[in-house]
């Protein structure tokens, strides 16, 4: 059995990953690349756009290795700081082993 998730908990470590002010950088992957590394889909219900023979990419952090990197297509910060105040406002339970965190903005 997991432990419960905590909203303190999540809120406070939320809070040190934007203060970091870790870097966003945009680059960009070919369709073959990505097709090699499927991992790097981390949404079930959502594909990137695909068709021009390159797809857009998302690092954030990347001096000691990245926080994340994944394909995206959406607008975003320059760092992590421009972000602001989070807060956990819900943790649902999804099913037996996945949970919805909810955030909001203080």
């Amino acid at each position: 059995m997991t432990e419960p998730l905590d909203k303190d908990a999540l809120t406070a470590g939320i809070a040190r990953l934007v203060a970091g002010a870790h870097p966003v950088e945009i680059g960009a992957i070919s369709d073959a690349e990505l097709d090699a590394n499927p991992a790097l889909v981390k949404s079930m219900s959502v594909q990137p756009p695909r068709g021009t023979g390159t797809i857009r990419t998302i690092r954030i952090g990347g001096v000691d290795g990245p926080l994340d990197f994944q394909p995206c297509g959406g607008t975003h910060v320059a760092n992590t700081a421009e972000i602001g105040s989070v807060v956990v406002t819900k943790i649902e339970k999804k099913s037996a082993t996945t949970r919805r965190v909810v955030l909001g903005f203080a």
